[in-house]
């Protein structure tokens, strides 16, 4: 694929899983889990247009390296708003499975406590999430960890 064509359709993917994850993040917001799945099932084929696109350039950084200096900016822009869209979608849907874990575990225990049988103890949170941001705060890859930030 010619170097310019692989920017243009990594521009793209990138672009496309930023309004879905956008959408998918206000739908999550509205509660409105019904249209979720779907756009998840989207987001999926999109994702893997991304990586495979970006795993390309990771092979050949010279597609970069190319670039101009200004278009070189604006992708690095493009990515890390990209960046930012991807970690705001990530805590909203870790937000909502919290939310649902938290229900059932109040069902859990009242039905417990209306049987008479003992509390069970909250498993520990791994870490101290409040201090960390982005995917930081819920898995041991950070955010500023990733190779393509570091090649832009």
């Amino acid at each position: 694929m010619d170097p310019r064509e692989l920017i243009q359709h990594f521009v793209e993917s990138m672009t496309q899983l930023m309004a879905l994850m956008r959408q998918e993040t206000d739908l999550v917001r509205e509660k409105n889990f019904d249209q979720v799945e779907r756009i998840q099932r989207h987001k999926a084929r999109l994702t893997q247009a991304f990586e495979s696109y970006q795993t390309s350039i990771q092979k050949d950084l010279s597609v970069v390296e190319n670039l101009s200096t200004e278009e070189r900016g604006e992708l690095r822009a493009l990515y890390q708003a990209f960046r930012e869209t991807l970690s705001e979608n990530m805590l909203a849907l870790k937000a909502a499975q919290d939310a649902a874990n938290k229900v059932v575990n109040m069902i859990i225990g009242g039905v417990r406590k209306s049987r008479g049988l003992p509390e069970e103890t909250a498993p520990r949170r791994r870490g101290n999430v409040a201090n960390q941001r982005g995917y930081g705060a819920y898995s041991a890859v950070g955010a500023g960890g990733h190779l393509m930030s570091r090649t832009l």
